[in-house]
């Protein structure tokens, strides 16, 4: 009667322990989650401050050789939202990130141009309040994408952790917990 008591109460904290590993693991997605909505928040502000930029300098680029820079830049912020939209429906795997970083560093370097030519186009003219305000708004963009960069992958590190951590990795693998991809730098 013992040895039956003894290995009920076994299951029994086994069970407990995998119940706790599991709602732990669970929490830290949540929490990863909730610490990629900010960062996809200011990403979707981006597009929409490039988008903008974008439309309120072609009048400015008229014919000239960089006028190839709008264009550009409203396909680079499609293309990025499209990659923040995919992110959405993968709920953060595989390597979709990835694709986001590399259309938004995309984005970043056409946003410089295209800042660049502006400002080479109305140097003479003095600086224009609405343009000047778009690239305030991009600049101020970009501080809080780092910030919130930061947050993300502090979350996903935490995450990440958790699944390596043994004996979790096992309750990771039987529940099919997958690691969190890091957002790189752009």
């Amino acid at each position: 009667m013992s040895s039956t008591l003894t290995w009920v109460l076994l299951l029994a904290v086994l069970g407990f322990w995998m119940l706790g590993a599991h709602n732990r693991l669970v929490r830290l997605r949540h929490d990863l989650r909730q610490a990629y909505a900010p960062l996809s928040s200011a990403l979707r502000q981006r597009h929409a401050v490039a988008l903008t930029l974008a439309e309120t300098s072609r009048a400015r680029m008229g014919d000239s050789p960089r006028a190839e820079l709008v264009d550009g830049t409203i396909g680079a912020a499609r293309r990025a939202g499209h990659a923040c939209d995919q992110v959405q429906l993968k709920a953060l795997r595989g390597n979709v990130l990835q694709q986001v970083a590399v259309a938004e560093e995309r984005l970043v370097s056409l946003l410089e141009e295209l800042g660049l030519a502006l400002q080479d186009l109305t140097s003479g003219d003095g600086p224009d309040p609405v343009v000047s305000d778009l690239l305030r708004q991009r600049d101020q963009l970009q501080e809080q994408i780092a910030f919130s960069r930061l947050l993300y992958n502090r979350a996903a590190d935490a995450y990440n952790q958790a699944i390596a951590l043994f004996p979790t990795t096992l309750v990771a693998n039987l529940l099919r917990f997958h690691r969190a991809p890091e957002f790189p730098p752009i």
